[in-house]
């Protein structure tokens, strides 16, 4: 019996939703081992076409449910070779077609390494990890998506054998290699630059949380108090254009800086998505912005964001 929505059998169905609920889970272990704050990933379905489904950090790959053609892309070049690959600068590389900068560019990603997971002959699914910041991911960082690669394809293989596989989709796991493909020349970059460039992520996520906590509290006290931790973070470069922004500006590119939507950052903030829409305009106007991540950029750069 076959869905009419989805044209899938019954089967098809439910081993698509297995799948998607094993990657989910892959990357949360992901997020958890690596500490990288972007990951995302999904299922390969039989025609090969990558189903990007699953996301921590990364709203836009829920809501669009993207499909990564074979070949296209990092994801769809793992697709294809069954190898890891990588690519710093990633809206500059030049190893690379391009039909997803907008998702890169709305999140701000300029640094993106994917892996597969194997099963028999077949590419079932691909896990992501991705930064704000151009730089290699370290040898722990590399290790532990392999680990949690070979994880998940553990799963998937008894889950298969459990449910009696299907064409294609039966078989043992095969080794990934270990090592990260690169379209960019070795810049030297080490597992010292990787750390610093998380702890610089992981920096300005507890800037925007603080941001949030003082938007929040009612107590004015309180509240100037997170805004000076807020501030400790950053470095401002020009205290005048900087305060241009009004409190409430500045919470909204934050929550942006962090991948947020409107309607998260709304609900973050406690306030409406249309709200929030007015306070992003405002600040794209005073910041001479034309898209959210531009604003995002212009704030850093007069260090009003970290």
């Amino acid at each position: 019996m076959s869905d009419t929505r989805t044209g899938l059998s019954a089967g098809a169905r439910a081993r698509k939703d297995r799948d998607r609920a094993a990657v989910r889970a892959a990357l949360e272990d992901l997020r958890k081992n690596t500490g990288v704050l972007i990951v995302f990933g999904g299922y390969v379905a039989d025609n090969k076409v990558l189903h990007l489904c699953e996301s921590i950090g990364f709203s836009a790959i829920k809501e669009l449910n993207v499909e990564v053609q074979p070949g296209s892309g990092v994801g769809g070049r793992v697709v294809s070779t069954g190898k890891p690959f990588g690519v710093t600068e990633y809206l500059r590389s030049g190893v690379i077609s391009h039909e997803y900068d907008d998702l890169a560019r709305q999140e701000g990603i300029r640094s993106l390494a994917a892996i597969p997971a194997i099963v028999g002959d077949s590419v079932r699914a691909v896990l992501y990890v991705a930064m704000r910041t151009n730089v290699r991911f370290g040898e722990k960082a590399l290790a532990e998506m392999t680990s949690v690669g070979r994880r998940l394809e553990q799963h998937l293989a008894v889950a298969d054998a459990l449910d009696g596989g299907g064409a294609g989709r039966s078989g043992a796991v095969r080794a990934v290699p270990s090592t990260l493909g690169t379209g960019s020349p070795d810049t030297g970059s080490s597992s010292s630059d990787f750390d610093a460039a998380l702890i610089h992520e992981r920096m300005r996520e507890t800037h925007a949380k603080l941001r949030v906590l003082s938007s929040r509290t009612e107590d004015p006290l309180t509240r100037m108090e997170l805004e000076s931790i807020a501030a400790d973070l950053v470095a401002p470069t020009s205290s005048v254009t900087a305060a241009k922004l009004a409190r409430r500006e500045l919470d909204v590119l934050a929550c942006v800086a962090q991948g947020k939507t409107n309607i998260e950052t709304g609900q973050i903030m406690g306030i409406g998505a249309e709200t929030v829409k007015s306070y992003l305009r405002s600040a794209m106007r005073k910041l001479d912005a034309h898209t959210r991540y531009e604003a995002v950029n212009a704030a850093r750069r007069i260090g009003a964001l970290p």
